[in-house]
């Protein structure tokens, strides 16, 4: 007598195969149950029949097509084919859906229509549900009657390839009209075809600039500065309104929609004139005299990647009583007017006694050239400075002319009463080994380059470590304090620094050809001086110095 195997305790042995592939099968990082795909798949096994129809277990065949509607949900049609024969000849017949002698070979054919719902959908390894509905039949029969049957099961695919997967099934075929029970056990491969894949959530594998992956910007620009200020009063009746944003916004969405002036209710009729992270408003008129105006900036504002201003932005000022007619000036420059140490990587800034129209400045009106030669760079203005962004690094030891010319105009149309031309020399720093000596403010006379006696004994016990090494190269930076002019510090700094260097070569007998000199004036101090007029502070007598270093270039 064969021994029979139901369908829970087939289901109780086989689904715990099925959850422990789930952690041993490696994932692949695509899905490979594709939405619209068709599937053919031959298949071979074996049926366990259920003991009262005493037919002995044999191998079953057959073939599956199948078709995709999702990554999901798929429906298949399917057919098998099992030659069988009695189990035990001597068994009488006590009803329908038995065999015993005379009968002795018996072929079923199964036919039937499943649903399936896949599991884990975007890994090589798919668990599935499967029920359906269809028609056994045997051949001699059973009894009279159709033969339907119901299945259901449960199953898993492991792709091997993108279109090529194997496939094991273990579900009960149950006969409706008899109540029979038939456990068909398969195993299979999968040929599948067509169908649309995920998109994979990858950077390209081409090549790139960079090993990054690119993310988007979804930032909303935010508004950082206004002219006139929030709550500005007496202002000039001929005054621009001029907005700078945190990012570089699509000028296309800066117009007088988006960007508008009233006073009260009523519109002011005027223009909008944007570049890179500014926008200006220029009334058509003169604004009225003492009169209180909003200006907004709309969620209609946008920057280069598209994101709008989370909020409408809005701010008021109350004119004045008369128009300005005072020229702006150069306040400040950085580097500053003869400087001999701007790095290679500097910005060059300059900044006016009041705030100027963005549209005034621009590489035609700031310029920087090396001799003769225009450089190539990016202006950019917010209030009352502006900045040069060169395209590429200054070189090193060359010397730069910045000019800001009379096209260079104040927010009510004022132009600089004059072209502003400074000069300046970049350097780059050499990589600093060692610091040989400090020279305090206290190593000279006062304001003065004069090495003081307690500065020369410093450097005559150096000259000794200089001399044991030849090749050694030494540089000499000069430091001052906040107080006084940043073109009187810069010139101070310059003089000190080459003060040692004049000594060690003529009274220490140091190849001058070894010694670099740089004077930094204010620019890199060592404290914070919290107060630059008071020049005998703590902060601003550690800031007055000349280092004496060791570099490697």
């Amino acid at each position: 007598m064969k021994k029979t195997f139901p369908l829970i305790t087939v289901i109780k042995k086989m689904v715990p195969l099925l959850l422990l592939s789930v952690f041993l099968l490696p994932m692949a990082a695509r899905a490979e149950i594709k939405a619209g795909s068709v599937e053919l798949s031959p298949f071979a096994g074996y049926n366990f029949f259920e003991s009262r129809q005493n037919l002995k277990d044999r191998p079953v065949f057959g073939g599956r097509l199948g078709y995709n509607f999702t990554d999901h949900f798929g429906i298949e049609a399917a057919g098998a084919f099992t030659k069988s024969r009695v189990d035990d000849s001597s068994k009488p017949m006590n009803r329908e859906g038995e065999f015993t002698s005379p009968i002795d070979g018996v072929k079923i054919t199964t036919y039937h229509l499943d649903l399936l719902y896949h599991f884990m959908t975007e890994g090589k390894f798919n668990p599935f549900i499967t029920a359906g509905y269809g028609a056994i039949n045997y051949s001699p029969k059973i009894n009279n009657k159709n033969m339907s049957a119901v299945d259901f099961g449960v199953g898993a695919k492991y792709w091997l390839g993108d279109n090529f997967a194997l496939r094991v099934d273990v579900r009960d075929n149950l006969i409706v009209d008899e109540q029979i029970s038939n456990i068909e056990a398969t195993f299979g491969i999968v040929f599948a075809f067509g169908g649309k894949k995920h998109e994979a959530a990858v950077v390209s594998n081409a090549p790139r600039a960079s090993n990054t992956v690119e993310i988007s910007d979804t930032t909303a620009p935010t508004v950082t500065f206004t002219a006139p200020d929030n709550g500005a009063t007496a202002v000039p009746v001929n005054h621009k309104v001029n907005a700078a944003f945190s990012k570089e916004m699509d000028t296309k969405t800066l117009d007088v929609t988006t960007f508008a002036v009233k006073k009260g209710r009523e519109p002011v009729a005027g223009t909008v004139t944007s570049e890179a992270s500014t926008a200006t408003f220029a009334p058509a008129h003169d604004f009225e005299k003492g009169t209180l105006y909003t200006a907004t900036v709309s969620t209609g504002a946008r920057d280069t990647a598209g994101n709008a201003l989370a909020n409408n932005y809005m701010w008021e000022f109350t004119t004045g009583l008369a128009a300005d007619t005072t020229a702006p000036t150069v306040v400040f420059t950085s580097p500053v007017n003869g400087a001999t140490a701007a790095p290679v990587k500097q910005r060059i800034n300059v900044a006016f006694s009041k705030a100027m129209d963005p549209a005034t400045l621009t590489a035609s009106t700031f310029t920087v050239k090396q001799g003769s030669v225009p450089v190539a760079g990016k202006v950019t203005s917010v209030g009352s400075n502006a900045t040069f962004a060169s395209a590429k690094d200054l070189e090193k030891g060359k010397s730069y002319t910045a000019t800001v010319t009379t096209g260079a105009k104040d927010m009510a149309g004022n132009a600089l009463p004059g072209i502003y031309v400074w000069n300046f020399t970049a350097f780059a720093t050499p990589k600093v080994v060692a610091v040989l000596a400090t020279l305090q403010n206290s190593h000279f006379d006062y304001n003065s380059a004069v090495i003081s006696e307690n500065g020369k004994t410093i450097l005559n016990n150096n000259t000794k470590t200089m001399k044991t090494d030849p090749k050694m190269k030494i540089l000499v930076s000069g430091y001052t304090s906040a107080s006084g002019t940043p073109e009187y510090n810069q010139k101070l700094s310059e003089r000190r620094a080459v003060a040692v260097k004049d000594y060690l070569v003529k009274t220490g007998g140091i190849d001058g050809n070894r010694i670099t000199t740089i004077g930094y004036g204010e620019a890199h101090p060592a404290v914070y001086e919290a107060v630059p007029a008071d020049k005998l502070s703590a902060a601003a007598l550690a800031n007055m110095r000349v280092l004496v270093e060791v570099v490697e270039e």
